[in-house]
């Protein structure tokens, strides 16, 4: 089951707190587990012990610092974790190859899109300044219920007009700058979002919504693209 029906079955049992991190690494272990199921050359890598990866990874460039949700890359020289005929080995990498950040919009789109749009346009930034080889990719949760319960607010958000704001937000993580090539402007090299109706309240109802304005098969968004670019990527710069 690929990574966005698995984590809609996290929600239905854990539910969402805005101030837990428990989703994100959820999400970034689903991620993992499709890229490794997906792409040939990380599997390899990671099955020959050349590749190793890390949830909050903290990276530091010049005087400011990123806490990256997922990070992939080579083991630390004279460190090789055993080979593994399946999975990947959790390391500190000496170096990032894959940098990817998870993000949510569970509620208060108006604000949170705005929010998670400059976040992810700095993220690509702040990656390629520490290593320009670097994929950045990044991956958003779109809530699309009508209605939500935060954990945090005694009252219950209703979300007028949903899918119109939900398709405006689509819209701005398409507007995001893109990067194919090395020699481009930095960009993410893989963008991708997952529409879920999750109102926080009737746990056991969360679904996962793959018709429009969910991306498409062919939506720059769409998930399957999303691995597959940063496959794609991956190939092209360590075969």
């Amino acid at each position: 089951m690929p990574a966005p029906a698995r984590f809609v079955e996290h929600l239905r049992q854990r539910g969402y707190h805005p101030r837990s991190n428990e989703h994100g690494n959820t999400l970034c272990q689903l991620v993992l587990e499709d890229l490794l199921l997906s792409c040939l050359r990380i599997r390899e890598h990671a099955a020959q012990g050349k590749l190793v990866y890390d949830l909050n990874q903290k990276i530091i460039v010049g005087t400011s610092q990123w806490n990256i949700d997922l990070v992939l890359g080579p083991p630390p020289t004279g460190v090789q974790p055993p080979p593994r005929k399946k999975g990947i080995q959790r390391s500190p990498p000496a170096a990032i190859r894959i940098a990817i950040e998870a993000k949510t919009i569970m509620t208060e789109h108006g604000k949170a899109r705005r929010n998670r749009q400059r976040d992810l346009d700095s993220f690509h930034q702040f990656v390629h300044r520490h290593d320009p080889n670097a994929i950045a990719a990044g991956l958003t949760v779109v809530n699309i219920a009508g209605r939500f319960k935060s954990p945090l607010r005694p009252d219950i958000s209703v979300h007028r007009n949903i899918k119109e704001l939900v398709g405006e937000t689509m819209d701005l993580l398409r507007a995001l700058p893109a990067r194919s090539a090395l020699n481009q402007m930095a960009g993410l090299e893989a963008n991708g979002a997952i529409l879920v109706d999750h109102d926080n309240i009737n746990l056991k109802k969360t679904r996962l919504v793959t018709t429009p304005p969910a991306p498409q098969v062919g939506d720059p968004l769409h998930y399957d693209g999303f691995l597959l670019r940063i496959c794609d990527r991956y190939t092209q710069r360590w075969p």
